[in-house]
Order: structure tokens, then sequence, then C-alpha cells
């Protein structure tokens, strides 16, 4: 499987924890009950957990974009080393992006640089698409 490919499959896993993340926070916020329930009343969580909830719901609208241009990108055969580093960009930014952002880091706009970082790995890949089809 290529690297995008792979590059999507690390991201879907780190989908996965933070939506994992908020759901802790909120169940240890609202209790037991309201996690098995039918959940009516809308989570109060802060801190930790309601940014665990921002990155994850950040991350699923980026790995969306990432997707629309690394699936295209493998199933035109395409593959270079602008579209391998594109992916190694944006995995590494995801996963920092999280880290930075559920930890509540601000120093020096640090969780906006690692957003944009992601961006510039995607934007790597639709150009290897662009260039290569």
């Amino acid at each position: 499987m290529s690297v995008e490919l792979w590059s999507l499959v690390w991201g879907g896993l780190l989908l996965f924890m933070l939506i994992l993340l908020s759901a802790n926070a909120n169940v240890s916020a609202m209790g037991l009950g309201w996690g098995i329930g039918n959940r009516d009343e809308a989570a109060t969580t802060a801190g930790w957990g309601a940014r665990a909830r921002r990155a994850y719901l950040n991350h699923l609208e980026n790995l969306l974009i990432y997707a629309c241009f690394a699936i295209p990108a493998h199933l035109a055969g395409v593959s270079t080393e602008l579209s391998i580093l594109g992916a190694q960009i944006f995995i590494i930014a995801r996963i920092l992006y999280a880290i930075v952002y559920v930890a509540g880091i601000t120093v020096a706009g640090i969780r906006t640089l690692c957003w944009l970082g992601g961006v510039i790995g995607y934007a790597l890949i639709f150009i290897a698409l662009l260039q290569n089809t």
C-alpha cells in the first residue's frame, strides 16, 4: 500500500483516538447514566475534553479533504516524491496538531502552524495529482 494511503489509515486511527478522548471527557463530566442514555442533554465538557472534541471535528474536516486527494492519486497510480512528502507532512502535522490542541498549548500560534502543515501536506498531493494525470 502506498505512503499516501497509509497516511490516510493513520489519520483514521488518530480520528478514532480523538473521538475516544472526547467521549471519555463527556462521560466523566456528565456521568455514566448520560453516557449510556439517549443524551438528549448536550455535554457540558470544558478544558481538555472540549478541546479534544474541537480537535476531532477539525481533524475530520481535514481528513476528508486529504482523502479527496490521496484516494484519486492512488487510483491514478500517482505516488511521486512530492505526493509521498505531502502525505508524510500531513500525518506528522495532524498528530502534532492533536497533541498541541488537546494539551492547550498556545505558544507562538503553534496550533495554527500545525494546521497549516496539514494543509500544505494535502496541497502537495493535489499538485502531484495535477502534474501526473
